[in-house]
């Protein structure tokens, strides 16, 4: 066995690996076909090395490049697809065998120089978009997305370097294709890595983004809302702003449970989840504080302001249009508990403060606002 064949065989081998670990990988449904792609494309890969065992016949050096080629357009199929774009299926399916003819042609007649010159084309064709999709189009960009336009970036580099190379002298071509051989397994390693660990992190970012969410409104959760909070507070203490805590409570929701079922309880939970929600600051944050409960940290909020956004709240709860599924006379009304930060930001003790603000509310008729602790001195 030739040296040359040494190295077609560790190519191939190499791609296997890749295929093999990509297997191991478990997206949601959204994510499954794009993972797909890139599992049929590094096979194809392996499969064109495979066939480049073997001394150059034209048969085998066709089916060679047309594996090649489905490499190719489909990594660039599977970054379409990662980015939420649509593939050009026809236009794909044409640049395969449009490729693997030319390139053919081209190493039958001995023109090797063009060949490689054909070939850099062909990178920069679908290198340098799938390196711009993953820079600037995917969504929930991570690390490992980077890492992946680079290394699209540094094939072609590394094909451009090659062509221009032979064009200052033509003897150097060997040195040139030596030069790509021996960075080839570091890019093809790097970039099947990236796509592989690619997924992972958006694993990763699910779990942590479902760890400190609820998972029926979509807002923080208890652990997501001491999260946000302990950051911000440090900073308000620092500077001595104040801030506010509104706890409310839904009037009367187990009647809602029992008159409509819990699906129609969720309904009003997500519903005004959402208005609450538009009813506040961007800086604001809300959360679910458990059953229906809600809890609003107001940073550099003072009293008056706190008491403003309770009024809005009150009011634009009661105004609150439901679904075709919800009577038409159903109206809500909430109980808010109010307290105030600064001089104290004990967040444990202005929580028990406000709770016991909103326990007022609630035994004194509900659909109002209490204050407690430093709002109430105040």
């Amino acid at each position: 066995m030739t040296t040359e064949q040494i190295y077609t065989l560790a190519m191939m081998q190499l791609a296997l690996v890749i295929l093999l670990a990509s297997t191991r990988v478990a997206p949601p449904l959204q994510d499954l076909r794009s993972l797909r792609l890139f599992q049929i494309s590094v096979g194809c890969d392996a499969l064109s090395w495979l066939f480049y065992l073997w001394p150059m016949q034209p048969m085998l050096l066709l089916i060679s490049s047309l594996a090649a080629a489905t490499n190719f357009w489909l990594l660039l199929a599977f970054a379409l697809s990662r980015c939420n774009k649509a593939v050009p299926w026809p236009l794909l399916v044409l640049m395969i065998p449009l490729q693997a003819g030319i390139y053919t042609w081209l190493n039958l007649h001995g023109m090797e120089y063009a060949a490689l010159h054909f070939m850099t084309l062909i990178t920069a064709l679908v290198a340098l978009p799938i390196a711009w999709l993953f820079c600037f189009q995917k969504p929930n960009r991570t690390v490992s997305d980077q890492g992946f336009a680079l290394v699209m970036l540094c094939w072609f580099l590394v094909c451009v370097l090659r062509t221009v190379t032979v064009e200052f002298h033509e003897d150097w071509i060997l040195s040139g294709y030596l030069v790509s051989q021996v960075l080839w397994p570091g890019i093809m390693a790097a970039y099947g890595l990236m796509a592989i660990t690619g997924y992972l992190e958006e694993t990763q970012q699910r779990l942590r983004a479902e760890a400190v969410h609820d998972p029926l409104t979509g807002q923080l959760n208890r652990r997501g809302l001491n999260e946000a909070v302990a950051a911000c507070l440090s900073y308000l203490q620092r500077n001595q702003q104040p801030a506010a805590l509104l706890m409310i409570d839904l009037d009367h929701f187990k009647r809602v449970n029992d008159q409509f079922g819990h699906d129609g309880g969720d309904v009003v939970l997500v519903q005004t989840a959402k208005a609450i929600k538009t009813m506040l600051r961007q800086s604001d944050v809300l959360a679910r504080f458990g059953g229906e409960e809600f809890l609003i940290f107001l940073p550099a909020a003072n009293l008056q302001m706190a008491t403003t956004t309770a009024q809005r709240l009150l009011e634009g709860i009661r105004q609150l249009e439901w679904p075709a599924s919800m009577p038409e006379d159903y109206q809500l009304t909430i109980s808010i508990g109010v307290s105030v930060f600064g001089p104290d930001y004990d967040f444990g003790r202005q929580l028990r403060l406000a709770d016991q603000a909103l326990y007022r509310a609630k035994q004194n008729g509900r659909d109002r606002i209490e204050f407690a602790g430093t709002a109430a001195d105040s």
